[in-house]
């Protein structure tokens, strides 16, 4: 698979623990949906740096929500 993406990708983006749950917070306060982290990833590298993504079309997925209730609640309501 890393061979795979390594041929798609042209850049990754590292974003803080902070921003993944702003996203979380973000996509449950905007859209109603409760997601895992990781589906707030794309979310997260947009908050982290608007001025990359302004002024052009952005689009990230938005997929499964197999989340943990407790957990959930621990990481977007402490």
């Amino acid at each position: 698979m890393l061979d795979d993406l390594l041929v798609v990708a042209d850049d990754a983006v590292l974003v803080s623990e902070s921003s993944i749950v702003a996203g979380m917070r973000l996509l449950f306060e905007h859209a109603g949906l409760v997601v895992q982290p990781s589906v707030a990833l794309g979310v997260a590298a947009i908050l982290e740096d608007r001025g990359r993504f302004a002024g052009r079309p952005v689009v990230t997925v938005i997929c499964g929500n197999d989340v943990d209730p407790d957990a959930y609640r621990r990481w977007v309501h402490p």
